[in-house]
């Protein structure tokens, strides 16, 4: 199985395995870090997180990656918080984050660019983000990266 499709079958076991303990599942990543290979699941729930959550996270989610045993090398598991720049991944995510400020790459060329950053306007099929100078209209599957953008204006 290859990366994406190891990452897609834990991620289908961790949904629900979360969410039994009042958690979501924000991201996961597989990627060489250094010398190893790192296993790292960004969570959250309503109210936000903290250690002792991710402490038990990591352990629940230890014991099923022990059990289906998908990655034949060793690994490094990390569990952690979205942060406050979260990503943005999937649609329900860009709904939840109307009104707020974003940065998103696209893997096509729109208005002559790729990157646009701005305030969410809508979201659906198409992603509107008002950019200042101005309103793009953006097609949700084009979207290869987005997250949100904190300002500290002082």
């Amino acid at each position: 199985m290859n990366k994406e499709g190891i990452v897609k079958r834990i991620e289908q076991l961790a949904i629900p395995l979360l969410a039994s303990e009042g958690l979501d599942l924000v991201d996961i990543e597989l990627k060489k870090e250094g010398q190893g290979l790192v296993l790292r699941f960004f969570i959250d729930r309503e109210g936000g997180i903290d250690l002792d959550t991710c402490a038990k996270a990591n352990e629940l989610l230890g014991d099923m990656l022990d059990e289906i045993d998908l990655i034949s090398s060793s690994f490094m598991l990390e569990v952690c918080s979205p942060g406050i720049e979260r990503r943005l991944k999937k649609l329900e995510d860009f709904q939840k984050y109307i009104g707020q400020k974003i940065f998103a790459k696209t893997s096509i060329k729109i208005e002559g660019r790729k990157q646009f950053t701005g305030v969410l306007k809508e979201a659906g099929e198409i992603i509107t983000i008002d950019c200042d100078d101005l309103i793009v209209d953006i097609p949700y599957r084009e979207i290869c990266k987005a997250h949100l953008v904190v300002d500290f204006d002082f």
